[in-house]
């Protein structure tokens, strides 16, 4: 279930802004796989605190698929990392645009030759490597990789993303011309209907939509206020692929007058986040869907909505009539669907009068034991800011209840709470947060338990960027180094790999040196590999793994074997 960021422009002098497409170049890019186009995910998809960059390209379950050019240009960047894109490629061309292919196995040979040249020059596997024009100049149609499933990939496919070289905006690739079929218009599921007032003092009423020969209709609507809001849950599909996909564009009528609207264009990097406000974060989390809203909440800072007056999405039904709803749903290759029903306002329920924490102030709380300050972008709409302090002598500090996890922060807060014992000294930089944070908000999909904290003062001080329960503990142990070939004869083995894990945060630090020497181990999640290489040669060696956690917490393994 799948949501979409979309950027409005061009008033045109009338009521309400319209959108207009930029005129991307058609044909100019190519397929960079050469098998038929079939995507597992598209752009602008919801994901855990993001939005969707790219295209994601279905490689038919399988890896090392030749990957090429879609178009003449010149390779000006590597990324490598055990998260995010994993083996990145980025294509510089000459028309302004920037092309990237993530989640790769290998890069063609030359290149893949002077990545290692360099990741030993540097004593460092992972970073980013840029490039000059005219190093690695390629043409259309070139070999340039080998697909993968690398970094956060959940499975082997082609992450294809184009982007606008001068602002490194990410652009929507399928508005490109590229050779996708896709007949199949999205498929509406619900409708979420909200109150005015902020919505995480509500809860929303979800509508299921009825499909009635082939239409689809929202059943009558009584709302409980003179003003709603509206958010849809819906999907889109392409033929050849299961994968839900997600919806390019909505408009949103009231009595057939244009009320709110948002279609995808491109995404800036630095308003990523935002999808925890344009999508309701709280649904999401209690496994309702990724419902995208039609109306713009206080701290959704992105100018991407189109709004009739400057409403905000907000529908005026005071008038105690029934209205006619109408909602166009559309995807990037103009397949459209349309829901329609009647709304008419009922009786107003009183809000919460606790709002004491508006979305755009910041908010500091402070008792003998806790200390808490956000900055005015941290929160999306008003609150009624509810915390708890537990007094625990199991711990090193009372257990704090933030809140909810069910509600979202777009920036760090600063988490002060008071130690409850007397520290040695030796161990004040062994402080953790125990909290509880899940995979898919974590860089390489590792879930952890705890994060470091700093010491001062008798007080542990960190940055948290979730609510939810915390407390205070010690991190005194080393991350475990576990080999995984079971003897030191190795003249047949093809590799080395040890899987490296923390019991509480993660691991920050990891080196190998063969005699003495660097050695470049590939991270995948918790498994460091090493493929044997002219950098073993023949004969006895020695190896020293040595991998340390947030808190500084170091092991060494040791291990001597015969090649």
């Amino acid at each position: 279930m799948k949501c979409y960021l979309a950027l409005f422009f061009l008033s045109l002098g009338l009521s309400h802004s319209l959108w207009a497409q930029q005129d991307y170049p058609q044909g100019y890019f190519r397929n960079p796989l050469d098998i038929p186009i079939l995507l597992a995910g598209n752009f602008g998809e919801c994901r855990p605190n993001h939005f969707h960059t790219g295209l994601d390209l279905k490689t038919m379950e399988k890896e090392n698929l030749k990957v090429y050019a879609a178009a003449e240009g010149y390779i000006s960047r590597m990324s490598i990392s055990h998260s995010g894109y994993g083996n990145a490629l980025y294509i510089t061309h000459p028309n302004g645009y920037t092309t990237l292919y993530g989640h790769l196995n290998d890069f063609f040979p030359e290149l893949q030759r002077y990545l290692q040249q360099q990741q030993y020059e540097r004593e460092s596997w992972n970073g980013d490597f840029y490039l000059q024009p005219g190093q690695f100049p390629v043409k259309k149609g070139q070999l340039i990789a080998y697909s993968g499933t690398t970094g956060g990939s959940t499975g082997p496919h082609l992450h294809f993303e184009i982007r606008d070289t001068r602002t490194e905006h990410v652009l929507n690739a399928a508005l490109f011309g590229l050779p996708i079929n896709d007949t199949k218009a999205p498929v509406p599921k619900g409708v979420a209907v909200y109150s005015s007032g902020s919505i995480y003092e509500q809860q929303p009423v979800l509508y299921p939509i009825l499909k009635v020969d082939g239409n689809y209709m929202i059943p009558g609507i009584t709302a409980m206020d003179t003003h709603v809001r509206l958010g849809v849950l819906a999907d889109d599909f392409m033929e050849g692929s299961p994968n839900p996909l997600g919806v390019y564009s909505m408009k949103l009528y009231l009595d057939d007058v244009l009320q709110a609207s948002w279609a995808l264009n491109d995404i800036n990097f630095d308003e990523n986040r935002y999808v925890n406000a344009f999508a309701d974060y709280r649904l999401k989390e209690d496994k309702k869907g990724w419902y995208q809203t039609l109306f713009r909440v206080p701290g959704n800072r992105i100018a991407n909505y189109t709004f009739l007056n400057d409403a905000d999405g907000a529908l005026d039904i005071s008038d105690g009539l029934t209205h006619m709803l109408h909602i166009e749903l559309s995807d990037a290759a103009g397949n459209t669907a349309h829901i329609r029903g009647r709304i008419t306002a009922g009786k107003s329920k009183p809000g919460t009068a606790c709002k004491n924490w508006k979305a755009g102030q910041p908010y500091e709380l402070k008792t003998h034991t806790l200390s808490f300050n956000a900055g005015e972008d941290a929160l999306y709409d008003d609150l009624c800011f509810r915390y708890s302090e537990q007094a625990s002598p199991k711990y090193y500090s009372a257990v704090v209840q933030l809140q909810d996890t069910r509600i979202p922060l777009h920036s760090n807060a600063r988490l002060a709470i008071k130690l409850n014992r007397m520290l040695p000294f030796d161990l004040s930089s062994k402080l953790v947060f125990i909290h509880r944070i899940k995979a898919a908000a974590l860089p390489g999909n590792n879930p952890q338990d705890a994060a470091a904290v700093s010491f001062e003062h008798g007080w542990a001080k960190g940055n948290i960027r979730t609510f939810g329960n915390y407390y205070v503990a010690l991190d005194t142990i080393a991350p475990l180094i576990v080999p995984l070939q079971k003897n030191t004869v190795l003249t047949k083995a093809k590799q080395i790999r040890f899987k490296v894990t923390d019991n509480l945060t993660s691991v920050q630090q990891f080196r190998a040196e063969l005699d003495g020497r660097w050695l470049r181990f590939v991270r995948a999640g918790n498994t460091y590999t090493y493929i044997f290489d002219e950098h073993c040669p023949p004969g006895k060696h020695r190896l020293v793994v040595t991998a340390a956690d947030e808190n500084g917490n170091s092991r060494e393994y040791s291990l001597i074997f015969t090649r």
